[in-house]
């Protein structure tokens, strides 16, 4: 299912241009969306931004949907330490479709939801003439990818000690 639900992903970033319908039934609430969420895979048209010790590399463990927009709570690893941090896109006209500020203005896309097990979010980030697409394949499985933050910013608990 992982596999599959990334190459959805992969198929959106063939297309940076493509359309993003988000959700297709119609009576699909936003706030579905609330809860908390593990980072599963990423994906981009530009691959080095997503590894491990980029600034861009973030772990969504959270969204709080608000009247006006996502709120994203998540780690990042800044010099090899998670730190937690929270990041808001603010709702736009256009249904499932939000703007973020981070390194510039990003669109950010609800692509395909099932509230139970995944999200797919789609991010469009313009600079100099480039455009960067990055696709986050979040799920309610833990166990679909290792955890990048097991210990949330904290060391871990030498062995032995409680």
């Amino acid at each position: 299912m992982n596999l599959l639900l990334l190459a959805v992903g992969l198929t959106l970033l063939a297309s940076p241009q493509a359309r993003h319908w988000g959700p297709q039934d119609p009576n699909f609430n936003e706030t579905l969306v609330s809860g908390n969420w593990f980072s599963a895979a990423l994906a981009s048209n530009q691959p080095q931004l997503v590894k491990e010790a980029r600034a861009r590399r973030v772990f969504i463990n959270h969204i709080q949907v608000t009247p006006r927009a996502l709120r994203f709570h998540l780690f990042q690893k800044i010099n090899g330490v998670c730190v937690p941090a929270t990041m808001t896109a603010n709702k736009t006209k256009r249904k499932f479709r939000y703007l973020l500020q981070y390194f510039g203005q990003n669109r950010v896309f609800l692509e395909k939801v099932d509230p139970k097990s995944y999200v797919i979010i789609c991010t469009h980030h313009k600079a100099r003439g480039r455009e960067t697409v990055v696709v986050t394949l979040l799920s309610k499985c833990q166990g679909l990818a290792r955890p990048p933050c097991p210990h949330r910013g904290q060391p871990p608990t030498p062995k032995g000690r409680v």
